[in-house]
């Protein structure tokens, strides 16, 4: 495990810092407005149904409303979602894609998939597992820290 520990952990921090800085500034895709991290999150979760009400979204991302809130005004205001109410309950609103929102969905699909490929372009299968099994790692400290539970004593 020391081998590498090191190159790892700072590997890990630039990676970490670069996402950081990337959500600053947002993504600029085709020339349009920037969109920060969370703003492409929210539309690809919206992107995946045909329609997502709003305290769905928030229970899935696990955001506070009022983040949500800001960043669905954004993303009206964008023109890439609207917001409706429900045919079968008026107390509920349901979001869903524009024509240019299902096109900037398309367009960060595509984006992570061209990332993706150059990542895994000449990568092994060993690796490509190894890779698999480092990033279910990560996710499991990150759900369980979550939880308390303190990987510090391990």
């Amino acid at each position: 495990m020391a081998n590498y520990y090191h190159e790892i952990n700072r590997m890990i921090d630039k990676l970490m810092h670069k996402v950081l800085v990337y959500d600053r500034k947002g993504f600029k895709i085709n020339g349009k407005e920037e969109l920060s991290l969370l703003d492409i999150h929210v539309l690809r979760k919206i992107g995946q149904q045909k329609h997502k009400k709003i305290y769905e979204l928030v229970k899935d991302l696990e955001i506070d409303r009022g983040l949500i809130a800001s960043v669905m005004k954004k993303l009206i205001l964008s023109g890439y979602i609207i917001k409706e109410r429900s045919e079968e309950d008026k107390r509920v609103y349901i979001l869903k894609l524009t024509d240019e929102g299902k096109i900037m969905y398309e367009k960060t699909l595509d984006i992570q998939k061209n990332l993706l490929d150059f990542v895994l372009n000449d990568v092994t299968l060993n690796e490509e597992k190894a890779i698999l099994k480092f990033l279910s790692k990560i996710n499991q400290t990150t759900l369980s820290t979550d939880e308390g539970v303190n990987y510090a004593k391990k």
